[in-house]
């Protein structure tokens, strides 16, 4: 019932203001939505049974949300390269539209209360709703609300659509979900790293901490970390040019003889013999990173994958689809 109560002063003071940048500047219309966020927030913790109930995530999330919506809409606007900011778009619109699915429930369910089960984990479609509202909203707690996170989510996505570009397969993978993106993902990340470790740092260190224990307080990554990092430069010398598409078609494409072939068609051919050990000694290592970003922590990884696939796919939109039910 507060719930609605707080629905339903949003819905008046949109009805005066209407539905503007104005409104969502002013301080009684924020406070009822930190409001309406604490009620939604209390049944979470007591109907959802699906996933953990928590009870801890604030408006601040949904408020950082459309800021980052308005930071994408600047990039655009600006006329620079919008892809970059795709991802970033796609989880904030997933939090602000979770909480749009909220309100819709409330508007709804007012007209049939008499059908809410008192046992409120027995309500279908609110525990739906609240079961997309806290995985929406965890993604956006964790990723939206940390700028540099965000960045490098951002930075994966782009440079694999643009590697969907240079191999087309990569597309059919994404699409179809399959099972060979999962092994495809991880070395992404890694040749992001190898490429601009600044952009990738943070989000390594939150899944292999071990490994960048250091980077807070102004140090380094670890010594198996630069060791990699250094072959990445020496094999990048010799291949002034050439590296970045080759290298992509690996890790892409994998093992094998066929996708050796064309893996290496795009290197010089007076140097393609020279270059293939070290080649291939760079993704033994990056497997075995590989390997060890997936395993290290399984439940951060499959969040981490999760919104790769999701931003990859443009899966959004979440709530409009679903048909109301108590």
């Amino acid at each position: 019932m507060k719930a609605i109560e707080h629905e339903r002063a949003l819905e008046e003071l949109e009805k005066i203001h209407g539905k503007s940048e104005a409104v969502f500047r002013l301080p009684a219309y924020r406070e009822e939505q930190g409001l309406f966020v604490r009620c939604v927030s209390k049944l979470n913790s007591v109907a959802n049974v699906k996933r953990k109930g928590r009870d801890d995530l604030g408006a601040d999330i949904y408020f950082d949300a459309l800021a980052t919506i308005r930071r994408c809409d600047k990039v655009e606007h600006s006329g620079e390269n919008a892809n970059k900011m795709s991802a970033a778009r796609i989880l904030a619109t997933d939090v602000v539209e979770s909480f749009n699915a909220m309100r819709k429930y409330f508007r709804e369910v007012s007209n049939c209360l008499e059908r809410v089960d008192p046992h409120l984990c027995n309500n279908a479609g609110l525990v739906a709703r609240l079961v997309d509202w806290e995985e929406s909203w965890e993604v956006g707690a964790r990723y939206v609300q940390r700028e540099k996170l965000l960045d490098a989510i951002c930075d994966v996505v782009s440079a694999i659509r643009s590697a969907q570009v240079l191999v087309p397969s990569l597309s059919s993978m994404c699409e179809d979900c399959d099972a060979e993106l999962f092994l495809v993902l991880p070395r992404f990340i890694w040749l992001r790293f190898l490429e601009g470790p600044e952009m990738q740092v943070e989000l390594l260190k939150t899944m292999l901490p071990h490994r960048f224990a250091d980077v807070a307080s102004g140090g380094a990554y670890d010594d198996d970390c630069v060791v990699f990092q250094r072959n990445y430069e020496k094999l990048k010398a010799m291949l002034p040019g050439s590296l970045s598409n080759a290298i992509i078609k690996r890790v892409v494409l994998g093992t094998g003889q066929s996708e050796k072939d064309e893996t290496y068609h795009c290197i010089d051919p007076a140097i393609r013999d020279a270059v293939y050990p070290h080649m291939e000694d760079l993704m033994r290592e990056m497997e075995s990173f590989s390997i060890e970003l997936q395993r290290h922590c399984p439940e951060d990884w499959n969040q981490c994958s999760a919104i790769l696939i999701q931003c990859l796919t443009s899966e959004q939109g979440k709530e409009n689809g679903e048909s109301f039910g108590v």
